[in-house]
């Protein structure tokens, strides 16, 4: 049977950003901090100057050395290619003209998530409110993540959550940050499983396209229940980033 991977649309887009310090550009780049030679084929450690040599120091083609990089570090360059402190760096929107738009800082990472009873309270990332089960059969989920309770005493308590959620056919939705310049959907669901039951955390920035679909062509005598949709996301695509008090460079 010929199959085909389903598709994905991009709902979460990167911003692009410029860093900066006193108004001059930055790099980030890799340097190497420690290499080996070694020469190909035989795995013989070679000797590196302004030519390669064998344990024997006869000269060895640089077409038949291969260098492994065992450590590197990772530093930030100005455009003289001196190295500067990454604790300077400012970050600003790079404007779809090129042009260098508001200053922005990075969101902190997400390690509260607080489900609220009314979706038009979930404005702030970590607020999170119920929608149906079946709105997630259309994200196509990149992280999932186990959430431990910390207190055995409270897990009557996180049960009678799960349970109440698991009968209304309900999850929770909102916006998730690893600590960057992006947020992210996520779903709390409740999952069980021979007798126990948890709590899961899945995460995405990807919406399920589905390119194959065919019309029903006869009245099917199984129902089939259709899957509810959710009209109204997250304002996440008006969060990708969060401006500082500093407004636009001229």
């Amino acid at each position: 049977m010929y199959k085909q991977k389903v598709g994905n649309a991009l709902m979460v887009k990167e911003p692009e950003l410029v860093m900066q310090i006193d108004d001059k550009p930055v790099n980030n780049v890799r340097i190497v901090d420690q290499c080996q030679w070694v020469r190909a084929g035989t795995g013989e450690s070679l000797t590196v100057e302004t030519t390669l040599k064998d344990a024997k120091g006869e000269q060895i083609p640089i077409s038949e050395g291969m260098c492994i990089l065992q450590h590197y570090k990772s530093i930030v360059l100005n455009e003289k290619a001196e190295q500067v402190e990454k604790k300077k760096i400012r970050f600003y929107l790079l404007n779809p003209d090129g042009s260098i738009g508001d200053e922005v800082a990075p969101y902190p990472p997400t390690e509260r998530i607080e489900v609220k009873e009314d979706a038009s309270e979930a404005k702030e990332p970590g607020a999170a409110y119920w929608i149906p089960s079946t709105v997630i059969e259309g994200f196509l989920i990149t992280e999932e993540y186990e959430l431990p309770v910390a207190d055995p005493r409270n897990d009557p308590k996180v049960w009678k959550e799960a349970e109440d959620a698991a009968k209304r056919d309900e999850i929770a939705i909102t916006t998730y940050s690893n600590g960057g310049f992006t947020l992210y959907y996520a779903f709390l669901v409740p999952f069980f499983t021979e007798g126990q039951f948890e709590w899961l955390l899945r995460i995405s920035n990807k919406k399920v396209e589905h390119r194959c679909l065919h019309d029903i062509p006869a009245p099917t005598p199984v129902p089939i229940r259709p899957v509810k949709t959710l009209e109204t996301l997250p304002p996440i695509q008006a969060l990708l980033t969060v401006p500082t008090s500093k407004k636009k460079k001229q």
